[in-house]
């Protein structure tokens, strides 16, 4: 463990007088320890975000290890003989030497140990295991043993020290998974598999079925399975969401009851809070377990990515750019990239960006204009269309362009000073105080709010209940919870009636925030639909009509929203989510709609116009500073451009079900 000051994430201690605060690898809160002396008087789990106790009550405190290698005297030993063996790793194995836990240590294991066993040695007595899914197993096996080879052999030593020559290890560490099976006498093992053969024995469990919010279908089944005298247990995700169960089944006349803890009871349905992913049907034991997700597939998946918000730089680099590529002059306007070259004048080399404008005069070849690298400020990437026309040097076709760009912004300007003006001065709708269907909607929230975003939603529900139209600006990194306050406010906004416009950049975002609106709002009479190119015009067109008569009370789309066939029937609310990838224009054409519509606009790096609106005071804003305590930091790969260790590095994060960004600057390479 790294001993710190204060504990801010997994594998790290903290002594304070009589208190020890420890946060074990494998656990989900930290956990404190408070000493009356030498004895423990209490050990209870805290929050990383406030460092307040969760009131759990007396915990246990198992403290594994946080690494899979222990520094022991034997390791250090035999770390200080390999320094002269391996001179490469020279810096890593003296650190070694020293007792210090060095990133990356793992990958030497076979270096600094010497007796490996498998686990299975450790097992005394009869044990039973259960393998699910073996045919995949032992092809994640084999992968990952041809992995383990492709990395030692060939990238581990160009991802840590720069190109040098490979390590010569041999032996990865890993055994065959055949061998280890084969070789315990004292483990009995099963296989659960979706393939099977005839010798293969029949289990009694079945899946209960999807009922996609399906309720009446739900209550049939459900009395069905109660007659055949099945006990029947109902796993939600929150207590909002089991209480509303509750409820449910009461109308119908079902007996149940919201419990902590399982009982068997005949004839009443036990409803408790846990996050199960899939229910099961034990046909032997009369016992049927539905999930939250049977009922309404309310869980999402943790592996579907999340764009993230793109920056623009206000200058050019050089050195990322290529022969061919359109940049603008600030001066001389639109011209081609056509290298750098080293010139010496008066005595002194300089060296020059060589960048060519349309010709003076027809038949002839492109001017050309060098620019110094210390004058870079004037030259920006081309970000426009995908060919566009070059300017002429000295030529006034730039210098029009620019009068006509500088006469929109101050038309645009003068509409928003107008609409500002008019905002402000015009009274909002004032959104009614929280419902009961608020509250269980919040409960059902499948993770622990950090402070920042408890008091975000709190100013933006203060905002909503006001008179005046709401204005806020919310800044947060991505994954800090901004979607939870847009679900929160969207809801809202329909208790009372209004519509809600949800606008985004991509297709992508679309698809991804109305699967979380849906999950969410599942089992409340919300009705949402998504508009973009991915729909038909069948679909388009009844969105449209559903907007326009008010039957939709959510709708989450792209740039189509800004369409002159786009009506709402009573707008309340419009939310624009990763503002800085928006236009001026759009992001107000909503707003110009309806004078005293309420806007939230979310952004991990708003841009400088909306940033100085907000600091001025004519926007609100909130920040979202605290991470949840689940999110962890993107390790970026940095390494020599090698295909060997590419394709070994994604190969092995594939393997563990993670996420690659693979980031390069030509798509066509």
């Amino acid at each position: 463990f790294e001993r710190v000051e204060l504990i801010d994430r997994r594998g790290q201690f903290a002594v304070r007088g009589g208190i020890v605060d420890v946060f074990v690898p494998t656990d989900e809160h930290p956990v404190r320890v408070e000493f009356w002396g030498d004895i423990v008087e209490d050990v209870r789990a805290f929050s990383v975000a406030d460092q307040r106790s969760l009131g759990q009550g007396s915990l246990i405190l198992r403290a594994s290890m946080c690494r899979e290698i222990v520094l022991t005297d034997d390791v250090r030993q035999r770390a200080s003989k390999l320094v002269e063996q391996y001179p490469e790793l020279s810096d890593l194995l003296s650190k070694v030497a020293e007792g210090i836990a060095v990133d990356g240590l793992e990958s030497f294991i076979p270096l600094l140990a010497q007796n490996l066993e498998p686990v299975t040695n450790f097992l005394r007595g009869d044990w039973i295991a259960v393998e699910v899914q073996p045919e995949r197993i032992v092809a994640r096996v084999d992968e990952v043993i041809t992995t383990s080879a492709e990395f030692l052999a060939a990238s581990w030593s160009n991802a840590a020290f720069g190109n040098n020559a490979p390590l010569p290890i041999v032996n990865t560490g890993f055994l065959d998974y055949a061998v280890v099976r084969n070789s315990t006498s004292n483990i009995v093992w099963c296989s659960l598999s979706t393939l099977r053969s005839p010798s293969d024995a029949e289990l009694g469990f079945a899946a209960p079925a999807e009922y996609r919010g399906k309720v009446n279908e739900f209550i049939r089944d459900v009395q069905h399975l109660m007659e055949s005298g099945n006990q029947v247990i109902l796993a939600m995700n929150g207590h909002g969401s089991a209480a509303r169960m509750a409820s449910t089944l009461s109308e119908w006349n079902i007996p149940s009851k919201v419990s902590d803890e399982v009982t068997l009871q005949d004839r009443t349905i036990q409803i408790v809070t846990a996050h199960q992913l899939h229910g099961v049907i034990a046909l032997d034991a009369k016992l049927v377990v539905i999930s939250e997700f049977d009922l309404f597939r309310t869980r999402e998946s943790s592996s579907k990515p999340r764009s993230l918000p793109s920056r623009r730089r206000s200058t050019v680099e050089a050195l990322a750019l290529e022969v061919g590529d359109f940049v603008v002059h600030d001066l001389h306007g639109v011209g081609r990239y056509q290298g750098m070259i080293a010139r010496n004048v008066q005595g002194v080399s300089r060296e020059y960006l060589i960048i060519e404008f349309a010709p003076s005069k027809r038949g002839q070849r492109g001017d050309r204009l060098y620019v110094p690298t210390d004058q870079l400020d004037h030259v920006t990437k081309y970000i426009g269309g995908e060919a566009p026309t070059l300017n002429k040097l000295g030529g006034g076709d730039w210098a029009a362009t620019k009068s006509r760009a500088r006469k929109a912004v101050r038309q645009i300007a003068d509409e928003l000073i107008r609409l500002y003006a008019a905002r402000m001065s015009s009274k909002g709708y004032a959104f009614s105080p929280d419902t009961p269907w608020q509250r269980e909607l919040e409960d059902a929230f499948d993770f622990v709010e950090t402070p920042d975003q408890l008091s975000t939603i709190n100013e933006v529900k203060v905002d909503m209940e006001s008179t005046v139209p709401m204005d806020r600006l919310v800044c947060g990194d991505v994954g800090y919870g901004k979607t939870e306050i847009a679900v929160r406010a969207a809801f809202k906004a329909v208790q009372d009636g209004k519509q809600v416009a949800i606008v985004v950049p991509t297709t992508l975002l679309v698809q991804q925030h109305f699967e979380t609106f849906s999950r969410r709002y599942a089992q409340f009479p919300v009705k949402l639909a998504p508009l973009s190119r991915f729909q038909s015009e069948r679909e388009v067109k009844k969105t449209l009509e559903g907007i326009n008569d008010g039957s939709i009370d959510i709708v989450i789309g792209t740039h189509r929203l800004f369409s002159a066939d786009v009506r709402f029937k009573d707008l309340g609310l419009v939310i624009v989510d990763e503002e800085q990838r928006f236009g001026v224009e759009h992001k107000e054409h909503l707003k110009a709609l309806r004078a005293n519509v309420d806007m939230l606009t979310m952004s991990a790096t708003p841009i400088p116009r909306t940033l100085e609106m907000a600091i001025t005071g004519i926007r609100q804003m909130s920040t979202i500073q605290t991470p949840p305590e689940e999110r962890l930091p993107v390790l970026t790969s940095v390494g020599p451009y090698d295909e060997k260790y590419i394709a070994a590095a994604i190969h092995r994060e594939l393997l563990r079900d993670g996420q690659v960004y693979f980031v390069h600057n030509r798509v066509q390479s």
